[in-house]
């Protein structure tokens, strides 16, 4: 709750300043690098809280976004031995990794793209006896519309509308304790390839030029 109405007074002082951002382009070309936060309706970007690093241009934007964070996960591990179920809790953790290019079309109107990668690592999961470390890597290659304004005194407020990507995926599952079978392997990739290509609305960043 503190981070929402964290995220909606920033957005509404930023937006309130909108008066200082009439000539973003000129802005931004003033600008050598900034740093900023990304949020919003996006899976990895809410566990995460990546950092954004950008260096600003007239027409172009070059950035690069990393954060990492931690998860809790619930799930069931089946015992064969006593053939009981018990719900077990795990920490997952959600690595992001991003290089965007942004082509402004206008004064604020801008086309993301570029690469990305994130990574959801389950450190000692178990199922059944048997211990794994499993690591699902996603590879996307990232587009969207959105606007960013830069304001004279310094600040910017970007918004990516929308997000999507093209994908390629990568699930390593690594034995650590037990003995494997047929059942646990299958329930190990079954859990690595849970979440699917990431996608996302409304996604914002706010920071400051230099």
């Amino acid at each position: 709750m503190k981070k929402i109405i964290c995220i909606l007074t920033l957005s509404f002082l930023f937006c309130k300043g909108a008066s200082f951002a009439a000539d973003s382009t000129t802005n931004r070309k003033d600008q050598t690098f900034r740093l900023g936060q990304k949020f919003g309706n996006h899976l990895m970007y809410k566990v995460s809280s990546p950092l954004v690093l950008e260096f600003p241009g007239e027409e172009w934007t070059f950035g690069l976004t990393y954060g990492s964070g931690k998860y809790n996960y619930s799930y069931n591990d089946f015992n064969s031995s006593t053939s009981t179920t018990t719900t077990k809790n795990q920490d997952i953790i959600f690595s992001t990794s991003e290089l965007t290019v942004r082509y402004y079309i206008g004064n604020s109107f801008n086309i993301p793209f570029g690469y990305a990668n994130y990574k959801i690592s389950y450190p000692d999961w178990v199922y059944s006896g048997v211990k794994y470390d499993i690591e699902y890597s996603i590879t996307q290659l990232n587009y969207g519309i959105g606007n960013e304004w830069t304001y004279d005194w310094g600040g910017y407020l970007g918004i990516d509308w929308y997000q999507a990507g093209s994908m390629s995926d990568k699930a390593t599952i690594k034995l650590k304790s037990g003995t494997e079978t047929n059942t646990t392997l299958a329930k190990a990739k079954e859990t690595s390839t849970d979440i699917k290509a990431f996608s996302g609305t409304f996604l914002i960043t706010l920071g400051f030029g230099f």
